[in-house]
């Protein structure tokens, strides 16, 4: 009996897998596009923002590094958010105290930039690994759809067999087409976020550095 509700439903066949995973790419190359887009805009200008504040520093001027912060911190006010200004800002703010409370409130502030640095990466690795095993779900249905119709047309031969698996292997192809992209964004993408968190950590030794001499 249940075995034949289960047969039921993969007579439907692979098409409507075929539709989920179109919306998954679909989903997929939206996120992929945003996070970059996100990224392009976080990243402009931070490099000489780092130079400016490091030069400054070294120079002597501990008094101006504020402003420097606080300036682009109001330039970026709107925008893409980076690790680092709103960081170096709440440090320079704070002013001279132990390292403990300067890594407190520079860690606070990374972390919550962090969140927005992060936001959606585990949707495109879900739909990354994922995808392969949709497509090969819709593939296993058409399959079975496939030898369903050569049982109950016998004459037609191994044609219909063929005709159905070349169609019901079109799902595996497309779930690894989805899955693909995905992946290779995520890993990038979570390569870039990595890569930036690593510029705020040695920002942020610098800044307590000088802030503690």
């Amino acid at each position: 009996m249940l075995s034949h509700l289960f047969l039921g439903l993969s007579l439907i066949g692979a098409e409507w897998v075929l539709y989920l995973l179109l919306i998954l790419s679909v989903y997929s190359i939206t996120l992929i596009v945003e996070r970059a887009l996100f990224y392009h805009d976080a990243s402009r200008g931070i490099q000489d923002f780092r130079k400016k504040l490091r030069e400054t520093a070294a120079s002597g001027q501990i008094s101006q590094l504020g402003p420097i912060a606080d300036a682009r911190l109001k330039e970026r006010k709107g925008k893409s958010p980076d690790l680092e200004t709103e960081m170096a800002s709440a440090m320079l703010a704070h002013g001279k105290g132990s390292p403990a409370i300067l890594l407190e409130v520079a860690q606070d502030a990374v972390l919550r930039t962090r969140l927005q640095w992060e936001k959606n990466l585990s949707v495109l690795a879900t739909i990354g690994s994922n995808a392969p095993f949709v497509g090969l779900f819709g593939t296993v249905l058409g399959i079975i759809k496939a030898f369903h119709d050569l049982s109950q047309q016998s004459a037609t031969g191994a044609a219909t067999v063929t005709s159905g698996i070349s169609e019901a292997l079109v799902a595996t192809a497309i779930g690894l087409l989805v899955a693909i992209p995905a992946a290779i964004a995520f890993n990038l993408y979570q390569r870039r976020v990595k890569t930036a968190l690593s510029e705020a950590e040695s920002l942020k030794s610098f800044l307590v550095g000088k802030l503690q001499a």
